[in-house]
């Protein structure tokens, strides 16, 4: 693809990889919304689940970098070898498709309320054209080839991020309650459940079909090794990147009293022009439209890659498959935001899905990954990933128990 004259600039642009899709995937409107909520209710107290997530997210990225690169297979690839009898196969089949393009489509209408409301807050638009943008928008950069994605997401993670840590500095950060929060694990009373969502909107099911598929096409044309170690180095810039932004906005709700928390994403950035001035309220918006549109655009990729793989959809020969895929999660999200319908029945039947698949498509990811033959992994890495997948087990559990509630069972 290129010749001898351009070698040297080529490895510069791709050293990150696709690390930056995995940051604009769990950092979203929901992230936004849960890591504010938690700040206004524990103050910085629950700064280390968010360190854990960070290291969490990284071990368990890692392997599906490994499945991607060294075994090149993405999930849907590795879950079509594994379910071989009709049974099986139908089970797996119909669990991926219910989580993902559903759980996807329904996410997405939550990706582009968050980024409206951004929009909203900032210029008073409604909701409806910011809506209209925003899917617009949305559906424009997922026209560019991976390489164009990933660079276009990886610049709005680290506008996000200034935007966000800014927002953070206006509202008054206490440095000694911000590193005792992330150095002493603490629980206050009543905070389980925001510990369990603060893991749950971090450690995200569809991000592990995303990362996969992206790496394994990102670095086809480069030996799995070199491949491996470069995504590594991406992650280890990106996904702490990510820990920051959540740390910020959870700093950020800390500045308000507990009698103020609001009910909506929007409700933080108003809230804070008489906390921390006008401009913080305008660069928590623009944060949140950041968040809202990177969601946005990996939410709908992954639903597409996942069900394009798991079916042996090859995208160069069906490439409208492919699209026709993430553009109806797209046009599904965009439908409920401009309707007022709710989707919680969709969400809950995602949400089944989701609990039985995180553990299931996590183990598949660490079995993949030490299965391969072109890297050999040591046992301690294996050791990480089996609690990763314990913790990943216990976070399924918890999603049941939600259906559960919600269904009145």
């Amino acid at each position: 693809m290129t010749d001898g004259s351009d070698r040297s600039p080529a490895p510069r642009r791709r050293r990150l990889g696709t690390s930056s899709l995995v940051v604009a995937a769990f950092v979203g409107p929901g992230t936004v919304l849960t890591c504010a909520s938690a700040g206004v209710k524990f103050d910085y107290s629950l700064g280390w689940v968010l360190a854990f997530s960070a290291v969490a997210v990284f071990v368990l990225q890692s392997f599906t970098a490994a499945s991607g690169i060294l075994a090149r297979q993405g999930l849907g690839d590795a879950l079509r070898d594994l379910a071989r009898t009709p049974l099986v196969r139908g089970l797996v089949f119909s669990l991926v498709v219910l989580g993902l393009w559903i759980g996807c489509a329904a996410f997405e209408t939550g990706n582009l309320l968050g980024a409206g409301a951004g929009l909203d807050v900032a210029f008073g638009w409604g909701r409806e054209i910011p809506l209209v943008l925003c899917a617009a928008t949305a559906a424009l950069l997922l026209l560019l080839d991976l390489k164009g994605i990933t660079r276009v997401l990886a610049g709005m993670v680290a506008l996000m991020s200034i935007l966000f840590v800014s927002s953070a500095m206006m509202a008054g950060i206490d440095l000694g309650a911000l590193f005792s929060g992330l150095l002493i694990p603490r629980v206050p009373d009543g905070s389980i459940l925001t510990v369990i969502a603060l893991l749950g909107t971090t450690v995200v099911t569809y991000n592990l079909f995303l990362h996969a598929s992206a790496a394994k096409s990102y670095w086809s044309e480069d030996s799995a090794g070199t491949g491996w170690k470069a995504e590594l180095a991406g992650m280890a810039i990106f996904i702490p990147l990510g820990g920051v932004v959540s740390l910020a906005i959870l700093a950020t709700g800390a500045a308000l009293s507990p009698e103020e928390a609001p009910n909506t994403i929007a409700g933080f950035a108003v809230l804070l022009e008489p906390a921390a001035g006008t401009a913080s309220r305008f660069l928590f918006a623009a944060g949140l439209l950041a968040a809202g549109l990177t969601s946005a655009v990996t939410a709908p990729l992954a639903a597409a890659a996942g069900i394009t793989e798991l079916f042996a959809w090859e995208r160069s020969r069906y490439p409208w498959r492919f699209r026709g895929i993430w553009l109806s999660v797209i046009a599904t999200g965009l439908l409920f935001g401009l309707t007022d319908v709710s989707p919680l029945k969709l969400i809950v039947a995602a949400q089944a899905a989701n609990g039985i698949l995180l553990p299931l498509i996590a183990g598949v990811v660490v079995f993949v990954a030490f299965r391969q033959s072109n890297a050999r992994l040591p046992r301690w890495y294996l050791g990480l990933g089996v609690l990763i997948v314990a913790v990943c087990a216990g976070l399924g559990v918890r999603t049941l128990l939600w259906v559960w509630g919600q269904l009145g069972l």
